[in-house]
């Protein structure tokens, strides 16, 4: 059934027949206010850990905490944290993945404060960034970055607390949540207590946050090089953790590997999800996740059923590791989401895993994610995978270049998200927030603001969307109209190619012209006239580059996706 309407909703909320309503209701109504009254994201987590008290919430690398240890140590941790920040500050996080990081996450949100995930990778320069350009009150790291941040020039009003001292603090206090501090932290910690005083004990029930108070804020690269601070509120959050927790079969006898850092939006499923039906977390420590034989290791003897990944790491994986011959047949849930997962590799890592249901989730860190498509072998004869139906808390549109909107199948359009798991707006950046954003009621139908994605889809005959690329990644060759993701899913579909990445130079004569980068899989053997003889015949001529460069790895994010900035740099300097 194709959509009829502007927007466009799963079956279980289009409205009745007749209906003159078709999409997201408006703020104050009831179906709205649903996501208010759900559980906020941390609540989910203690009412699991008063329901499975012993069962392991969060294991890594000889540490295993109970749901009931995690729990008194987020209840210490917020305490101590909420004598000393008021309702509402924002908390920088520099440490790695661990469990002491996951503790601090939900102690924040359970002090009713925000935090700040930093990569602890980065240069400090740009931690420094985000420290000051979030207006964080406190900066919390681990021990050995700790000594960096006291001489980078911080703001006095920034507390800044090594997380070995927050433990010895409870220590000092008496409190039995984390075993007892060795003597030179227990001095460390009492001359923190004595620098930064704490107020009288806080009633943690009296700072639940509201709704719409912040959760936390998500730093993305921004076009000019700038990062850029996604806020998501608790609504956002609360809205897409309530649809994941419902949509996915998760429970308590299941063991998650929380495989991307988190600083990135992917995590967020992973964590709240995952603590909320009193699974098992498993962060995957950052040295194992970047080396695909460690990361497989890791998988199998962590037992791991539920895995969310970007495609990139999914592809190194399955070509970079002995998966084909020791394959994870406890793996029976395998989500991805990021960027495009080409078809040819995707059919090869399914074929190894004929237990585990696997699902391309689409959404931007400003939305949350707002389609979802259980993938099954009929899309895998596809050209490529589509991004799915619309999930319960989202509302889309797809928009044309005159900014009407779209509803016939098979037309491509720019995707309009709106609903309860859309942000309020990038910190300090209202000229970008105002360009991103479309008024309630300017399309038929969507009565909330929307946020123009920047990717563009269309709709097939059953409703199902279908991704087509980033507006940056659709340009113009000799006249004519190119999706620069088509022309590297041509490229990857060749059996000897890994991975590959294509780029547009401008050119006096043809406008732009394209540039192939090309990872070739280990053992192959590959060159450019064989492969520029492939796509020719696969490819309208004006599709085909006009350069391939071999490299041995494609560049990377600390987010393990594809670097287009830094391959379109060394594009640059030739």
């Amino acid at each position: 059934m194709r959509p009829a309407s502007p927007c466009w909703l799963k079956p279980s909320l289009r409205p009745k027949r007749g209906s003159r309503t078709h999409c997201w209701p408006i703020s104050g109504s009831p179906a709205y206010r649903r996501w208010v009254d759900v559980l906020l994201i941390h609540e989910r987590f203690a009412a699991a850990a008063a329901t499975y008290p012993e069962r392991p919430a969060i294991v890594q690398e000889g540490e295993r905490w109970t749901y009931r240890e995690a729990a008194a140590r987020v209840e210490t941790l917020a305490g101590l944290l909420a004598s000393r920040l008021a309702p509402g500050a924002k908390v920088a996080l520099n440490l790695p993945k661990s469990p002491l990081m996951i503790a601090l996450m939900l102690a924040c949100l359970r002090a009713g404060l925000a935090y700040v995930p930093l990569d602890p990778a980065s240069p400090l320069a740009r931690r420094r960034f985000i420290v000051e350009d979030a207006g964080c009150g406190a900066l919390i790291a681990d021990a050995p970055s700790a000594s960096d941040w006291a001489g980078a020039g911080l703001p006095g009003s920034v507390w800044l607390a090594k997380a070995e001292q927050l433990m010895a603090l409870a220590a000092l206090a008496g409190q039995g949540a984390f075993a007892p501090a060795a003597a030179g932290a227990l001095a460390e910690a009492a001359a923190l207590a004595a620098a930064a005083p704490a107020a009288a004990a806080p009633d943690l029930d009296q700072r639940r946050a509201e709704p719409d108070d912040l959760a936390y804020i998500l730093y993305t690269s921004g076009s000019t090089g700038v990062p850029k601070g996604v806020m998501i509120t608790h609504r956002n959050a609360a809205a897409f953790v309530d649809w994941a927790s419902g949509y996915f079969d998760i429970g308590p006898e299941d063991r998650v590997a929380v495989h991307a850092p988190l600083h990135f939006d992917l995590p967020v499923l992973d964590i709240y999800v995952g603590l909320g039906k009193g699974a098992a977390l498993y962060p995957v420590p950052g040295a194992t996740a970047l080396f695909p034989q460690a990361l497989l290791l890791f998988l199998q003897t962590s037992r791991i059923t539920v895995l969310y990944a970007v495609p990139s790491a999914l592809i190194a994986l399955l070509n970079k590791s002995r998966l084909q011959q020791e394959p994870l047949t406890g793996l029976r849930l395998l989500l991805y989401a990021g960027e495009a997962f080409p078809v040819e590799p995707l059919r090869r890592l399914t074929a190894l895993l004929p237990s585990a249901a696997v699902y391309n989730l689409y959404g931007p860190v400003e939305t949350n994610v707002i389609t979802a498509c259980r993938v099954t072998a009929e899309h895998l004869v596809l050209p490529h995978i589509p991004i799915g139906e619309p999930v319960a808390h989202a509302a889309i549109a797809l928009l044309d270049e005159r900014g009407e909107p779209i509803v016939e199948p098979g037309r491509a359009g720019e995707l309009i998200a709106g609903g309860a798991s859309v942000f309020p707006g990038y910190i300090n950046r209202p000229d970008i927030t105002l360009a991103t954003r479309i008024p309630a009621g300017a399309i038929a139908g969507m009565d909330t603001e929307a946020y123009r994605t920047g990717d563009y889809a269309h709709w097939d005959e059953a409703g199902c969307l279908h991704f087509h690329g980033r507006r940056d990644t659709l340009i113009k060759t000799r006249g004519f109209r190119v999706d620069l993701g088509d022309v590297e899913a041509a490229i990857v579909a060749h059996e000897a190619v890994e991975e590959a990445a294509v780029l547009a130079q401008p050119h006096e004569e043809y406008t732009n012209v394209l540039h192939a980068f090309v990872v070739v899989r280990a053992g192959q053997a590959l060159g450019e006239a064989e492969l520029l003889s492939y796509l020719r015949s696969r490819l309208s001529s004006y599709m085909v580059p006009g350069r391939i460069c071999f490299l041995p790895e494609l560049p990377k994010t600390s987010t393990g996706k594809i670097s287009r900035r830094s391959i379109q740099e060394q594009l640059a300097y030739g």
